[in-house]
Parts: C-alpha cells; sequence; structure tokens
C-alpha cells in the first residue's frame, strides 16, 4: 500500500536496491516489493547518481515509511554503492534487488520461513529463477526457467559448479563480518559484485538452495551482462583466481567457453 506509515514493527529482511539509470523498469522493481504477501519488510535505494527520470516513477511510493531513498553525488559503481546501503541496515537479513528484476508475491514470504529454519552458519540462502528475455521495445521474446541448484558448504565443489545463485537472500551478519562488497579489483568493485560476495562468504558459511521459484531475471540490451561479456568473462577468471589464492594458492583452475559465449571453470589442477 502506498505511503503507508506504519507502527514500529521488528522487520527481519531489507530490499537493498542499487540503481542507475533502470528508467521504466525501477517501478516494476519497487512495486514487487509492495505487493509481497509478507510486509514486514524494509527497502533501501541506494540510487548511484542516474541521469534518467526514473525517481520520478516511484514518487508515490517514496513516502512510505518503510523505504529509503539514498541518493550518491557521483557515479561509485555497484559495490560502492550497494556498501553505501548496507551501512543503512540493522535487519537479520539483507536481500538484493537489481532495479530491472522483480520478485514472485511470495518471494520474501518463502525465504523469511526458510531462514527461520535454517542454522545461523548459512550465509546465503537462494532458489530458482526465471529469465525474461526483452527486444528494444520492452516486448518479451522468451522466457526461460532456471531451475537447476544445490546447496553448498565446500568452496571448491562452489567454484567448480559455475553456480550463480538468485535471489541473494544473505544473513546481514555474514555480509558486514567479510567487509561487505570488495572493491580490490582491477574495476573497483563495478562488475561482478555478486560473485565476489559468493566466494568471500562460502569461505565461512554454508550456501542454501531451495526449490522455489523466487525471481525474475530480466535481459535487455541495456544490461552489463548483455553489452560487456568480454570484460565480465575476464572478471570471472579474475575472481576464481583471487578465490584460490586467497584459500591457500593449491590449484591451477582450468577454463572453457560455454556454449553461450561465458567463461566456466572446468577443473582444478592441483599445484
Amino acid at each position: 500500500m502506498k505511503g503507508r506509515n506504519r507502527e514500529k514493527v521488528d522487520e527481519k529482511v531489507t530490499v537493498l536496491m542499487p540503481s542507475y539509470n533502470p528508467g521504466k523498469y525501477l517501478r516494476n522493481a519497487v512495486e514487487s516489493v509492495f505487493n509481497q504477501s509478507y510486509q514486514d519488510w524494509k527497502m533501501i535505494i541506494v540510487d548511484d547518481a542516474s541521469t534518467d527520470d526514473s525517481l520520478l516513477t516511484i514518487q508515490d511510493y517514496l513516502s512510505d515509511s518503510r523505504l529509503t531513498l539514498i541518493r550518491n553525488k557521483k557515479n561509485l559503481g555497484q559495490s560502492k554503492t550497494q556498501n553505501i546501503g548496507l551501512a543503512h541496515i540493522e535487519t537479520e537479513f539483507t536481500i538484493m534487488l537489481d532495479s530491472d528484476d522483480w520478485f514472485f508475491p511470495d518471494t520474501l514470504e518463502i525465504l523469511i520461513n526458510e531462514a527461520n529454519k535454517v542454522s545461523e552458519d548459512v550465509g546465503l540462502i537462494c532458489g530458482k529463477k526465471t529469465i525474461v528475455m526483452e527486444d528494444d521495445y520492452g516486448e518479451v521474446l522468451y522466457k526461460l526457467l532456471d531451475i537447476k541448484g544445490s546447496s553448498y558448504d565446500d568452496p571448491y565443489e562452489f567454484l567448480l559448479a559455475n553456480f550463480i545463485p538468485y535471489p541473494r537472500f544473505y544473513r546481514t551478519a555474514a555480509l558486514k563480518r567479510v567487509g561487505g562488497w570488495p572493491t580490490d579489483d582491477p574495476y573497483e568493485g563495478r562488475y561482478l559484485e555478486d560473485r565476489r560476495m559468493d566466494v568471500l562468504l562460502i569461505e565461512y558459511y554454508k550456501i542454501h538452495w531451495i526449490d522455489e521459484m523466487l525471481y525474475n531475471y530480466r535481459k535487455h540490451i541495456n544490461n552489463v551482462t548483455v553489452n560487456k561479456k568480454d570484460l565480465l568473462n575476464e572478471m570471472i577468471k579474475w575472481n576464481i583466481h583471487y578465490a584460490l589464492k586467497k584459500w591457500g594458492d593449491k590449484f591451477e583452475p582450468q577454463f572453457r567457453l560455454n556454449k553461450t559465449g561465458w567463461v566456466e571453470l572446468t577443473s582444478l589442477t592441483p599445484k
């Protein structure tokens, strides 16, 4: 419900949304949070110095006491922007929502119920996602159901799985324990921030997958993943080398390009 001011409740989860020029997609993303079956949430949008008018599309939501808008004075990139939001989070859990994606109506309810069951050594909960491919005009070309997943507690098994968790429902204390999203890569945290966080967390925490459809991942012409595949492939390799060195430098990674042109780790050879 828009513009609602509520009595103080003990929210357990904050939806953290970094945003940079999402255009028409922002409102749909925000609406998917407000339309959740579980309503005891907080939301932080950190606008990374957008130059479009996307914030105007959500003006009617900004009066709700659950939503906080932070505006960067200059563009800082993904990791630094998310760390600004993380500094304001006090809830037990944090879930990421990209500004051009959206939740299913029961996403938060399912994840909160699962989080109440798992042990405290679970740092990240994820599930299944729907990939929605759109053309330049916003028309849906096709949808793919990404339904395969697994839980992990071994860092090397996680790397070899080439698994990308969605959605990213974190234990907030775990995020803060590893120092937030790292910025010590060649691009200062602007790219692949999710995978960089994964390798930090798996060293100390379990990654827990559940067999539930929880996230809509939109692909369109303005996606970084569509436009910068070579750069992202470079960062995938960099991140794996970084993780292996951090974990004792015991293995040499072997890579290949999969059928869609993305780098995958195929094996780890003992040194």
